[in-house]
């Protein structure tokens, strides 16, 4: 948290205060159900790789496609909601584990291998978007694609190529909605170019301002993202995208200001999974109550319960408790 904290507030006194005042102008009515249904349809993409992967793993439940989904977007919520951006991947390796011996262990390798697969493709698309900006980046972006693909290498040996095809497929389509969702911050608080004359020829040093700026800027945040450090991402997410701005074309600041709206979607997108885990607590506290309700209460020695009889020895006999459920 301390990691997380101090990096937005380096970002912060390097770009000033007016990028995260501008990023709150995201929170329109059209970017809020943009920031829904693109979250839902990363989640169901990324659940579906999910239960691809976990097929790897004899000792590891496979789960429904619906508790899947269900599963996954608990665990987004909890990644974003609690510090270090892990406890929703433990508590879904834990929530969906098998009952032998070693299914806890199966499970949580099936988390970490198919997270290894997501982070594989978003560094490859950072690499592909940096190709032509700057090859020192795109080659670092490649070697930690590469190193990513090789934790996840031994799953995906055991799917065989068809299903592998079909993880990275899955990682495709979760991958995309979470870029279109920046662009889409971003285009709404970014200033519009303009055609002011600069003092110095800006189209032979900077890169064309566009959409492949935007992507650039995206990858570099959802890689911040995935740094575990603060609450969901925030400030390693915010120096990742203000710190690569310059490779697309703009000022730190607008980076910070493009990283920030986003930001502040991903919560909304968030509020799905926030909501179970919420209904979770609810049910949890009345099964609870429940059981406090119906256990049978401690009886002094030598009475007869409500239930039952005195023995020969004028001990109460046994009181029969609730049926099971």
């Amino acid at each position: 948290m301390a990691l997380g904290a101090a990096l937005l507030v380096a970002v912060l006194l390097v770009v000033g205060r007016e990028p995260a005042a501008d990023a709150v102008g995201v929170l329109r009515p059209p970017l809020l159900l943009a920031a829904l249904a693109l979250g839902l349809a990363a989640t169901t993409a990324q659940a579906l790789r999910w239960r691809a992967v976990v097929r790897a793993f004899p000792g590891a439940p496979v789960p429904a496609r619906r508790r899947a989904v269900a599963e996954y977007l608990r665990a987004q919520a909890l990644d974003v909601l609690v510090p270090g951006g892990v406890a929703g991947r433990a508590a879904r390796a834990v929530r969906v584990r098998g009952s032998g011996p070693g299914g806890t262990r199966a499970s949580a390798a099936a988390v970490v291998s198919e997270r290894a697969v997501g982070v594989a493709v978003l560094l490859a698309a950072g690499a592909a978007a940096l190709a032509t900006r700057d090859a020192g980046a795109a080659v670092l972006a490649a070697v930690t694609a590469a190193v990513a693909l090789a934790v996840a290498a031994p799953a995906l040996r055991r799917l065989g190529p068809r299903a592998g095809a079909a993880v990275v497929g899955w990682s495709v389509l979760g991958l995309a909605p979470l870029l279109l969702l920046f662009v889409l911050a971003a285009a709404e608080v970014l200033p519009h170019p303009t055609h002011e004359v600069l003092p110095h020829p800006t189209h032979e040093v900077l890169p064309h301002r566009g959409v492949g700026a935007l992507l650039l800027l995206a990858t570099a945040a959802l890689a911040g993202m995935a740094a575990t450090a603060g609450v969901g991402g925030v400030g390693a997410r915010d120096a990742a995208s203000a710190s690569s701005a310059a490779l697309a074309g703009l000022p730190a600041a607008d980076g910070a200001r493009a990283a920030l709206a986003y930001g502040l979607l991903v919560l909304v997108a968030a509020a799905p999974g926030a909501a179970l885990l919420g209904v979770d607590v609810v049910t949890a506290g009345r099964a609870t109550r429940g059981r406090a309700e119906t256990s049978p209460s401690a009886e002094p020695s030598g009475s007869a319960g409500p239930s039952g009889s005195a023995g020969p020895s004028g001990s109460a006999g046994p009181a029969r408790g609730p049926e099971p459920s």
